[in-house]
């Protein structure tokens, strides 16, 4: 099998980053991931405000509907917890 000019054997020397147009420069990889990480960032923050939105008009439409869904959710975890540790103080039947 023949190979082209441009391949090389395991003995030869791997090709030089540089000389690589495919491969991006230390510094654009750096600029690509703070962009990311700031998109990121913007992304959650859209997010929180649609979750705000969306309690507000709940609590217009249905007033205390978000401090009832909390009370709930602070008795859910309550229990939650109570079980959690109620099983880990009581050995498994196997033990």
């Amino acid at each position: 099998m023949a190979l082209g000019k441009d391949a090389y054997s395991m003995s030869d020397s791997p090709p030089n980053p540089s000389d690589d147009p495919n491969l991006l420069p230390y510094l654009e990889i750096n600029e690509r991931l703070t962009q990311l990480k700031k998109s990121h960032g913007h992304y959650y923050q859209m997010i929180n405000l649609e979750v705000w939105a969306l309690i507000e008009t709940m609590d217009q439409f249905f007033p205390g509907s978000w401090n009832r869904f909390m009370n709930n959710r602070q008795l859910s975890m309550k229990q939650f917890l109570r079980r959690q540790r109620s099983q880990k103080q009581s050995p498994a039947p196997d033990e």
